[in-house]
This record gives structure tokens, C-alpha cells and sequence, in this order.
């Protein structure tokens, strides 16, 4: 089935296999089966309206509206909701079934269900178990840790999205089981590795991409096992320890030639078309240890997915970013998982089954339609709590409804969003005018950044002319000209492992290791070596040469 988004025009399939998987999450009420319609928007679209409800490293200062004490929140002053703080929202202080409602058949849904997300307290931050953390968001169990989110597991780490079971790292994103590593990209069981993408057990090096198992090497690509390796080409211990030494990268500006020289050097080497490991029949980037996942970005162990981001350990789900661990039958969703099933159109479930249109519903909820930050609760519309069969009968009549207002198997609209459009990683990922914001219905921040004083403190070039009293500073960001600070933390990271201090800010240098990503997008290209089609995130006017994965293994092993 052929179909034009109903959003941006673009033409988008519908193929038979996603039907199937409508009907099977299709609920059914009184014996009768209300099948999920398919999707109005193509599937770009249907992520961007997910993204907006994820603000990750975006947080702000703003008041409890249970006890007034201020506190950091993911959620803005301005935002219209109510905001607990985590120990507020998990405690017995308040009940969020006292906030029930009657459904109102003369109104659209979205209209009542925004009414009930502006008036049921959310929680602050997603966070759990963390030790001197404060500053971290979608994430858990972490001991001093500042601004990481979706993080788990980890000491010591600073500045980085997508941290797992790391220790001692900072300026990362996409690493898991990593120590001691900087400014790294999709790594894996790394130790002391700098400034490099896509390597797996490697350690002791800087400026590798696409590396596995190699020790002591610098600006090389595609090597396995190697060591004392400078610029792919193989020298002797002394030889290279002379080299590495030369190079004096506890030297800002010598970082950035190295950086030029490195990003031209990788250009001369065939690139795998995708990150993937361990797969059957999939289609996209960064797969792992998956099989029937197709248009699909940072997934593993995962099996008959579609149109999934960062999701993991899930069954028979489509339209889902984050989390999984695991998820089974659930469609369009933000945020969902530990152990949730059959869940469509909904954010900020954790272990929850059978739930419509709900938010932030947590601990084992069940049978929810239209309900915002229930916990243990089952039978519930709009945060009225209903006997099995009067909860069965009135999901049947608002199914009905939402099918004659249109709004059946539809996601929440942005303009339910609380958080503005460029406080979410929604302009990460589809960066858009404030105009353009207005056309979707999204809100947006014209709250004017912090300005830099006029007498701008210069970062000295070499971190061996560093002392700890600049973190007392005020210094200007040199790409946004905004103001940032280096903490004491950022300060011992950098002169102990001989890392010259950033002249950008932390938002700078979380955009620009984005950017070194592929987009979490595909196109149709032909292998570079047998000409076989291919579909890869390498679009087909990037400069990077791209193999198959039979040719790269051939190359590369």
C-alpha cells in the first residue's frame, strides 16, 4: 500500500507485513477487535513526533509544585504541567487517582487527555539508584556522574549520551563497558582510547575508526589486532612511542591537525555499510545480535522490529524509541519497557501491559486508556479507576469515538508536548525554524541564553599550562560564543590523562560528535567494490567509499 504522508507529502509503503502487525496489537474489547488503522505520516515524521517528548540533557531549575523547593528538572519553569521532584512523585504524599476524570463524549480526546497531563504531577527526572549524580537525566544507578543521559551503570563519567557500564569517561556517546576514553563514538570494551569511532577492545590509542582488538596505535582505520601501528603503516615499539610522542596532543591546536588529517586519512579506506554484528535479515545501522529488524538504528537482541531506535532485548515492535530490556507488541511509544507488553501510543512506561494513550504509567500497571503517572493500578480511564467489565465497555464507546474525531492510531499531537520543540532532542534530529515549530503545533523556547562577558578568559592551548583555578572562570564557547564553565571533575580528567581543556561547551561538543554519526536514515547505493545494491545510512553523495559486508570482511580479515 502506497501512501502519502499526510504531514510533509512524501510518498511512503505500507507493506502487508505491517498490516499483520497492526492486527496483531490491535486490543480487543467485549469480544470485539478495534484494529490500529495504518499510519497517516511516513516514518521520518512519526519519529520526529516522538522525539519531541524527549528532552534527555536539556534541564532546568524550576520550583516543586508539592513542597516548593527548588530543584533540577527536565521539565521548564514555563512548561504547563506540574512537577514533582523523583522522591516526591514516588512517595505516598499524594495520590494520582485523585485526579480522575469522566471521559466527555462531546470533546476530542487529545483535548481532554492534555487537560489531565497539565494537572497530574510528572516526575522531575527519570533517574533511580544514582550516588552524587544530580545532573543526569534517563538515567540509573550511576556514582558521580554529570550530564549524561540514557546511562546506566557507570563512575566517573561526564558529558555524554548513551553511557553504559562505563568508568572514568568523558565527552562519549554510544559506549558501553568502556574506561578511561575521551571524546569516543560507538565503542565497546575500550581502555584509554581517544578521539575515535566504531572500535571494539582496543586500548592505549587515539584516532581509530572501525578497530578491533589493537593496542597502542594512532590515526589508523580498519585494523584487527594490531599494535604499535601509526597511519596503517606497522612500526617498531620505539619507532612508534617516538612518533605518538612527536605528535604532543596535550595541545589543543595539535588535536584539531591531527583531526583534519584523521577525517581525510579515513576517507581512503572502504567503510562497512553498516555497524551490525551478528544478524539475520536486518536493515539499518548499529544492529546487533537481531534478526527481521528493518529501518532500525542502535538495536540488539532483537527479532520482527521495525522502524525502532535504541531499543533493546524486544519482540514484535514498531514505531518504539528507547528503551526496551525487554518490550514485546508495542507500537509508537517513547520510552518504553522493563518487561512492558501490548502498549500503543504511549510515553514513560515501565513494566506495564496492555495500555492506550497513557503516560509516565509505571510498577506493573495493567489495562490503561488514557491515564498520566499511575502507579500499581489496573482498570483505569483517565485516572478513574473502573471494574474490569465497566472499564472494558467504556474502552469499547472511546475506541469508537477517536475513530469518528480521526484520532485512532494516532500519536499525541506535539502541541500535548509540555516541552517546547528545541528543548527535546527532537531539533537534534530534525532541526527546524521557530516558524516551522508554529506549523506543527509545536511550542517553542525564546528564552535568550546567558550572555559571556566582555572580557573572555582565553583556554590555554596546552592543558600542561592549565591550574585548577580556571574552573573558577567564566570562559566563552568558541562555536556559540555562549558561556560555560569547566567543572573540577572535567579539569582531573583532562591533566591527568593528558588531554588538552575544550574551548566549546558541552552542548557544542554533544552536536558535533551527533553530527559524526550517520543520520539514522537509509538509502539505496551499490557496494564500491561489486556493484551489489545495498541500503545504508551512507547517503549516496558522501564521499566515504562503502562496501558490502562480504567485500569488507574480505578487505578488512
Amino acid at each position: 500500500m502506497q501512501k502519502a504522508c499526510a504531514k510533509c507529502g512524501t510518498s511512503f509503503t505500507v507493506t502487508d507485513g505491517d498490516l499483520a502487525f497492526f492486527e496483531s496489537v490491535s486490543p480487543t474489547f467485549q469480544g470485539k477487535k478495534y484494529t490500529v488503522p495504518p499510519p497517516a505520516s511516513c516514518p521520518d515524521c512519526r519519529f520526529q513526533e516522538r522525539l519531541i517528548w524527549r528532552p534527555e540533557l536539556h534541564l532546568f531549575q524550576r520550583k516543586s509544585d508539592l513542597s516548593g523547593q527548588q530543584m533540577l528538572s527536565k521539565y521548564p519553569p514555563e512548561a504547563p504541567c506540574k512537577v514533582y521532584s523523583p522522591e516526591e512523585w514516588w512517595s505516598d504524599s499524594w495520590n494520582p487517582l485523585d485526579y480522575g476524570r469522566d471521559y466527555d463524549f462531546q470533546r476530542p480526546f487529545f483535548d481532554q487527555f492534555r487537560d489531565l497531563l497539565r494537572e497530574v504531577p510528572l516526575i522531575a527526572l527519570s533517574v533511580s539508584g544514582n550516588v552524587n549524580s544530580d545532573y543526569i537525566n534517563s538515567a540509573s544507578w550511576c556514582k558521580n556522574c554529570y550530564l549524561i543521559s540514557g546511562a546506566n551503570h557507570n563512575e566517573d563519567c561526564y558529558y555524554g549520551n548513551f553511557v553504559n557500564y562505563c568508568i572514568n569517561c568523558m565527552d562519549c556517546s554510544f559506549i558501553d563497558h568502556c574506561q578511561l576514553c575521551y571524546e569516543c563514538i560507538d565503542c565497546a570494551k575500550c581502555y584509554n582510547l581517544h578521539y575515535s569511532q566504531n572500535c571494539s577492545n582496543c586500548y592505549d590509542s587515539s584516532f581509530l575508526y572501525s578497530c578491533r582488538g589493537c593496542k597502542h596505535c594512532f590515526g589508523s582505520v580498519n585494523l584487527v589486532e594490531k599494535e604499535y601501528v601509526y597511519k596503517n603503516k606497522q612500526l617498531t615499539k620505539d619507532e612508534y612511542e617516538e612518533r605518538f610522542a612527536d605528535l604532543q596532543l596535550h595541545s589543543r591546536s595539535r588535536v584539531a591537525e591531527a583531526s583534519v588529517f584523521f577525517d581525510k586519512h579515513q576517507l581512503q579506506y572502504p567503510h562497512k555499510f553498516m555497524i551490525g554484528e551478528m544478524n539475520e535479515d536486518v536493515t539499518g545501522n548499529g544492529i546487533l545480535r537481531s534478526r527481521r529488524v528493518y529501518e532500525s538504528f542502535d538495536v540488539s537482541d532483537s527479532e520482527d522490529c521495525k522502524y525502532c531506535s535504541w531499543f533493546h532485548q524486544a519482540k514484535n515492535c514498531m514505531d518504539c524509541y528507547a528503551w526496551g530490556f525487554p518490550a514485546e507488541e508495542c507500537y509508537s511509544c517513547m520510552e518504553v519497557g522493563n518487561d512492558s507488553h501490548r502498549v500503543l501510543f504511549s510515553l514513560l512506561t515501565y513494566n506495564g501491559a496492555d495500555l492506550l494513550y497513557s503516560y509516565s504509567c509505571r510498577q506493573g500497571c495493567q489495562h490503561l486508556f488514557g491515564c498520566v503517572s499511575l502507579r500499581r493500578s489496573s482498570y483505569c480511564i483517565f485516572n478513574k479507576q473502573y471494574t474490569k467489565d465497566e472499564y472494558e465497555r467504556l474502552a469499547s464507546r472511546i475506541i469508537e469515538h477517536m475513530q469518528n474525531t480521526g484520532e485512532w492510531g494516532q500519536f499525541l499531537p506535539m502541541s500535548l508536548c509540555p516541552l517546547a520543540y528545541n528543548q527535546t532532542i527532537a531539533q537534534d534530529y530534525f532541526p527546524i525554524t521557530k516558524e516551522r515549530a508554529g506549523e506543527l503545533g509545536a511550542r517553542w523556547s525564546d528564552q535568550e541564553a546567558p550572555q559571556s562577558p566582555k572580557i573572555s578568559v582565553p583556554v590555554p592551548d596546552s592543558i600542561q599550562d592549565t591550574s585548577p583555578d580556571i574552573c573558577s572562570k567564566i570562559l566563552t564557547c568558541v562555536a556559540t560564543r555562549k558561556p560555560y564553565k569547566v567543572t573540577l571533575q572535567e579539569y582531573n580528567f583532562s591533566k591527568t590523562n593528558g588531554i588538552p581543556l575544550a574551548d566549546k561547551s558541552f552542548f557544542a561538543r554533544h552536536e558535533a560528535r551527533l553530527r559524526r554519526r550517520n543520520p539514522r536514515k537509509l538509502w539505496d547505493r551499490k557496494c564500491a567494490q561489486c556493484q551489489k545494491a545495498i541500503r545504508t545510512s551512507f547517503a549516496q553523495d558522501r564521499p566515504e567509499i562503502v562496501f558490502c559486508e562480504q567485500c569488507y570482511l574480505k578487505e578488512v580479515y
